[in-house]
Formats: structure tokens, sequence, C-alpha cells
């Protein structure tokens, strides 16, 4: 059994990954950490006690946190002293707490993994491939489209992905769009003279944010202290 420590649990993806794992049989939450003064402390959500995040944290196999940028690095500094592992579903770092996160990583697992969807981990390795692959002739670029509400842009994934790509042919650029009520897209366009190869993933539920959650924990727990992103989940047989 996978004993979980989720923080910021009374946000939207926060409960919806208490759904999300009340239907797994070897993976359970052990408390819900909150921003100190927080009104739901000391409350529950589906048994899960609230805690606030001064409190003594219980004993836990991992940390997965839903917080935010800032708050998310604190968590990791505590999680380094005691090698603890840690799943980072958060976004909007700015580029001094990544290269920190980075460093903390030589202390403990650190899976950064803002979009936990399984369609996206797998569309972030096959872009790879695709960017290994094609002749040089070809260029790649990322759209992403997101809710108007979405405060970063681009999108953690689309950053992620441009990164990736980058390992095998040049970065390519990213075009943002915030409108109505999206839930999430990203496509990444690999254009030729003659052809255009085009990898796309539609989010039409939240809960494909979620839906990578297990396979996620599970593979952080295993793994020595180290820096790891989404698509090094699907390159572990």
């Amino acid at each position: 059994m996978i004993r979980v420590n989720l923080f910021g649990i009374c946000g939207r993806m926060g409960r919806m990954t208490v759904s999300e794992i009340a239907g797994l049989e070897d993976v359970t939450i052990v408390a819900g950490i909150e921003r100190d003064g927080h009104p739901e402390i000391g409350t529950f959500i589906e048994s899960i006690p609230i805690i606030a995040n001064s409190d003594d944290l219980p004993e836990a196999d991992v940390w997965l946190d839903f917080s935010f940028a800032s708050p998310a690095v604190e968590h990791v500094r505590q999680a380094a002293v005691i090698g603890k592992p840690v799943l980072l579903a958060t976004t909007g770092y700015s580029i001094a707490e990544l290269e920190e996160l980075q460093e903390l990583s030589k202390h403990c697992p650190v899976l950064m993994a803002s979009n936990l969807s399984a369609g996206v981990g797998v569309l972030e390795s096959i872009s790879m491939q695709a960017a290994r692959m094609l002749p040089t002739s070809f260029e790649a670029g990322i759209f992403e489209l997101h809710h108007i509400a979405k405060k970063d842009s681009p999108s953690g994934t689309a950053l992620r992905l441009a990164e990736r790509i980058a390992e095998y042919a040049p970065r390519p650029g990213i075009a943002s769009m915030r409108a109505g009520g999206a839930i999430g897209e990203h496509q990444v366009r690999f254009v030729g003279v003659n052809e255009e190869l085009v990898l796309i993933h539609r989010a039409w539920s939240r809960r494909a944010f979620s839906s990578g959650i297990e396979r996620a924990l599970k593979f952080i727990v295993k793994q020595p202290a180290g820096y790891y992103m989404t698509q090094d989940i699907y390159s572990v047989e």
C-alpha cells in the first residue's frame, strides 16, 4: 500500500484526486495538507483529515503536491531533508525555483508532472520520437489552448513538450490562447516542405488530468534521488 500526503487537498484538483485515489486498492491518502489558517483545517474530506502545513505531517511513502509553485518548493525543501519522494503536480515556477528544485532533487526523488493525463504523457514521448526521427528540414511548433482563467502562459505542459523536443531538434516556438471554458488542448506540429505531422491531445474533462496519478505515484516511490519528468514514467517497462 502506498501512503500519500496530499498538499492542496481542498482545491479543485485536490478534491478530484481524492475521488480518483478512492477507487484504487493499493494507494491511500493519509492526510490532506492546507496552508495555515485555511478555513477547512480540522475538517475531513471523504474521511481524510485536513491539517495545517505547519503541523507535524503523518508518515507517508510519497508527497503529492497540488498547491502552488512557491509553497511547493518549500515542501520539497522539507522532503529533501528526509529523502521523501515528491510528485509535483503544480505549474508556474520561476526559473530560479526550477533551478532550486533540480538542486533539491539530489537529496530526494522529485517528479515534475504538471499534467498527469495519461494521454499527455504519451504525447510527450511520441513528440520526442518524432523530433528524433524526422529530417532536419521539419520545423516544430506548439499550440496550446486553455480556459480564460488559467494564470500561466505558456502552460507547464507546453514548456515541457518544448524542452523535450529540443533534445533532438531546435526548440519549438509556443503559441498560447486563453478563451472561454476550454479544458485543455496541446498540438505539436512538425512542418516540412511538402508535408506536415500533427500530434494533438484534447482533454474533455478535468478528470483527464488525474488519470495518470496511480502510475506516477508507483513510479516515483521506487526511484532514487533525482529529477524526473512525466516522460520518464513511460520510459520504464
